[in-house]
């Protein structure tokens, strides 16, 4: 029912606004841009569980990847209308991820449409895009949650309201709560009122410097039968709280922390449910960075995720799965006068996974080349 509301709402919002200026000339603008990855293993190394002869094994390789490879296309109808589509092309098929419209009202009020990164996840994997990472990848708490919430490529189907107002930003949203091209009344067939996936995050810069942030979001449905499946329930709730330093006391130190945390009560959806009926994750990432020039960081990270029980090959037989990870980093950033052009960076990463505490390693230059819009 509340999301019946909120797209009833956003539905009469936009037609108002648009009858209301039915004889203003509309001015297209089509803007083009996107961002290229490429990696070059050095060397990886995983040590895995072979139960063939129940013992561990390390595999080995090295050379090159093309880890993103996206072009946007942005059309600015007006000043209060916009429409985006991001496309990835560095898979085998062309993969449309993003397919948004906009209305823009006010800075502390606009309306999204479409499909988009929802708000409700944490900042690593709904705010912070890709062409902004500081690291090689990910920490896997962040991207492990956005796919248990439902999120695919951290993308969800729905309705977004947002806006910054003073040092304040935000956005609240309701989605299907399942993922990329799941479409309500072709994939979803069958549901109960009132089912979806629902969020909200806010991020405020207490002072110059130092910013707070965090989410909350559920994802509850009834009876739902999703391609061909079902019916099965869901019943997923998120949240995360996030602190950032930049400049605060110390000039060119820059720090980032952030705390995730996922609890089910569904057995569906690739979770299965230990003996206390419940499904819990949680982990965080404790990123520190130094700028010596404005071309020039050195960062460091470490990242960490339990989970109960585990979920994945031998760690379904355990009780409790914990997985960690340092990674050290140098960049190098290549600028077009206030705009970044290319970033150049070297990341070692190291640690472990258990419950037998498998050993894995990676080293990686990435070379990204940026020209968004």
């Amino acid at each position: 029912m509340l999301r019946k509301i909120i797209v009833s709402i956003a539905t009469v919002v936009l037609l108002s606004f648009w009858l209301g200026n039915q004889q203003s000339q509309a001015q297209i603008n089509l803007d083009l841009g996107g961002y290229m990855q490429n990696w070059y293993i050095a060397n990886q190394s995983n040590e895995i569980f072979d139960t063939s002869v129940e013992n561990t094994r390390t595999l080995e390789t090295q050379g090159f990847r093309v880890r993103r490879a996206r072009l946007v296309a942005r059309g600015n109808l007006n000043e209060r209308f916009s429409a985006t589509t991001w496309i990835e092309f560095a898979g085998s098929t062309p993969s449309v991820l993003d397919f948004h419209f906009d209305a823009h009202f006010r800075p502390w009020f606009n309306i999204r449409i479409g499909q988009f990164r929802m708000a409700g996840q944490s900042y690593d994997t709904g705010i912070l895009g890709s062409a902004s990472l500081p690291f090689y990848e990910r920490p896997g708490i962040t991207s492990h949650v956005a796919g248990v919430m439902g999120y695919s490529a951290f993308r969800d189907i729905g309705v977004m309201a947002y806006g910054r107002h003073g040092r304040l930003w935000y956005g609240v949203h309701a989605g299907n709560g399942a993922g990329r091209f799941n479409h309500a009344g072709s994939v979803i067939t069958e549901r109960k009122s009132g089912g979806g996936l629902y969020g909200a995050r806010v991020d405020l810069e207490v002072l110059d410097g130092f910013t707070l942030g965090g989410h909350v979001s559920t994802n509850q449905q009834r009876d739902v039968v999703q391609a061909g499946t079902g019916p099965f329930d869901i019943d997923r709730t998120s949240w995360s709280l996030r602190l950032v330093t930049n400049n605060f006391g110390i000039d060119g130190l820059f720090s980032q922390f952030e705390y995730v945390g996922l609890t089910g009560k569904d057995d569906s959806r690739g979770v299965s449910l230990g003996t206390d009926r419940e499904y819990n994750v949680h982990g965080f990432y404790a990123e520190l960075g130094y700028r010596f020039t404005r071309e020039w960081h050195l960062l460091g990270r470490y990242d960490e995720m339990v989970e109960k029980p585990g979920q994945v090959g031998l760690a379904n037989e355990f009780d409790r799965f914990a997985s960690n990870n340092y990674t050290l980093g140098i960049s190098r950033f290549i600028y077009d006068g206030n705009s970044e052009l290319a970033r150049i960076y070297l990341n070692y990463s190291f640690g472990k996974s258990g419950p037998t505490d498998l050993d894995n390693s990676i080293l990686v230059a990435v070379f990204q080349l940026r020209f968004i819009p």
